[in-house]
C-alpha cells in the first residue's frame, strides 16, 4: 500500500478570502479551487453530525502539496490563535529555497514571527517559525526531509529508526 503524507493540510481560518490571499502572496500559492459553500446534510456529516453546520472550503496549491482552508459559518466558533500547547497540530512545514526571504514575504503579507530570528542550525540548515493571519504556526525550512533525516542520524546514530 502506497501512503503519502504530502496530500493536504486543512486549516481553520476566520476569513477564507483573506487567508487565501496570504498564502498566495507570502508563499507563492495559487488557487486550485474557489471557495465552495457546504451546507445541509453533507456539511453536517463532514463535521461529525453537527446540526446546521455551514462552511466554506477552498484549496491553495504550491509546487508540492495543497492546503485546504475552512471558514466556518455555522456554528460560529472562535478562530483566533490557538496556544501551541492546546492545538492538535503544533505546526506544519514549508520547504523553501531562502528562509529569510520567505519570512520577509510572510511578514509583508501580515504574518508574524513566532521565533525572534531565523535559526542557523548546527546540522547545516536554516529554519524559523512564523504564524499566518489566523495564528496557525508555519515552519519555514530550507532542507528536504530526506536530507534532514540523514543529517540527524549522522549526528547521532541513536537516532536510527527502530527495526
Amino acid at each position: 500500500m502506497k501512503v503519502s503524507v504530502n496530500h493536504h493540510v486543512g486549516l481553520r481560518v476566520a476569513d477564507i478570502e483573506r487567508a487565501a490571499r496570504f498564502y498566495i502572496d507570502a508563499l507563492g500559492g495559487r488557487w486550485e479551487t474557489a471557495p465552495m459553500l457546504y451546507e445541509g446534510p453533507d456539511a453536517e456529516m463532514i463535521m461529525g453530525g453537527t446540526p446546521g453546520a455551514r462552511f466554506k472550503v477552498c484549496h491553495i496549491g504550491f509546487d508540492e502539496g495543497v492546503i485546504e482552508l475552512f471558514e466556518f459559518l455555522e456554528p460560529l466558533a472562535p478562530s483566533g490563535p490557538i496556544s501551541d500547547h492546546a492545538g492538535k497540530i503544533i505546526h506544519f512545514a514549508f520547504e523553501v529555497d531562502d528562509v529569510g526571504e520567505a519570512l520577509k514575504r510572510i511578514e509583508d503579507a501580515g504574518g508574524r514571527r513566532y521565533w525572534p530570528e531565523v535559526r542557523k542550525m548546527d546540522l547545516g540548515f536554516e529554519v524559523v517559525y512564523a504564524t499566518d493571519l489566523d495564528g496557525n504556526v508555519l515552519e519555514i525550512i530550507d532542507i528536504p526531509m530526506p536530507d534532514l533525516i540523514e543529517r540527524l542520524i549522522e549526528a547521532d546514530p541513536a537516532n536510527r529508526p527502530r527495526p
